[in-house]
């Protein structure tokens, strides 16, 4: 009986561990995912603009400098937003 509530709280153990990995790996892509999405939306509205304007390079430089800055700011804004107590990572729990 004592070997059977063994097993079950290495295996609930486990579980929670398992449940971290998935949250920090989330929260890793989630963060990548909004760099490469700013950064891309600052290269495809710079395109457009020297295409339309015939503005090349300068429409592609500036909007892809504006899409990086705004993407690094972003993960600055979401890892402080992680850090504080208040708000949980994605797969969190409120109550605990």
């Amino acid at each position: 009986m004592k070997n059977e509530k063994k097993q079950d709280t290495e295996s609930q153990d486990d579980k929670l561990s398992r449940m971290e990995l998935i949250d920090i790996v989330v929260v890793a892509g989630s963060l990548g995912l909004t760099l490469f999405v700013c950064i891309c939306t600052g290269v495809f509205i710079g395109r457009f603009i020297d295409v339309h304007l015939a503005t090349s390079p300068w429409g592609i430089i500036v909007f892809s400098l504006l899409g990086t800055v705004t993407g690094f700011w972003s993960l600055y804004k979401k890892t402080v937003s992680y850090m504080n107590k208040d708000i949980k990572p994605p797969g969190k729990n409120r109550s605990n």
